[in-house]
């Protein structure tokens, strides 16, 4: 008995000092998370967990395999080296490795409209492998679980990482 309770003491302490990893700071620029008000992630599920931003930006969360997110619609700040005069888009390559980072293209067409569920300016919607917030000035900026992938989009400058 002695022994046994000994032997949990020990477990108990060592499982006390080991700490779950902090997860890296995303990168300068990006917006800080906890200045937003989540959502119920449920009232955002048509499908699929997703939004339309104010400005027609429209976004779905955890897609596909990777559960990554994908926005487009009326992205501004689109840098030059996107070519094309089609719809914004940002995305994860969907056959590149895993540490690829997002990246932005445009569509063939004309943006279309979005049937998802609008979001508010000042909240967020988190799922199961990322959080996404929408802010003032058409700001839509999402970021992966791991803060090591994500994107910022604004008028004036949208960027990927």
């Amino acid at each position: 008995m002695r022994l046994a309770r000994c032997l949990a003491t020990i477990f108990l302490g060592l499982t006390a000092c080991s700490s779950t990893p902090e997860l890296p700071a995303p990168p300068e620029g990006f917006p800080d998370l906890n200045g937003f008000t989540a959502v119920d992630p449920a009232d955002f599920r048509l499908g699929r967990r997703a939004f339309v931003s104010p400005e027609q930006i429209h976004c779905v969360l955890d897609n596909g395999p990777r559960k990554t997110v994908v926005c487009g619609g009326n992205i501004e700040g689109v840098p030059d080296s996107v070519g094309g005069a089609g719809c914004p888009r940002v995305s994860r390559p969907e056959n590149g490795p895993d540490e690829a980072p997002y990246t932005m293209s445009r569509s063939q067409g004309a943006c279309t409209s979005a049937r998802f569920k609008p979001i508010s300016t000042g909240k967020k919607l988190v799922g199961d492998n990322s959080t996404c917030v929408v802010g003032k000035k058409n700001l839509v900026a999402c970021i992966d679980a791991d803060h090591k992938h994500g994107f910022v989009l604004q008028p004036s400058g949208s960027w990927t990482f």
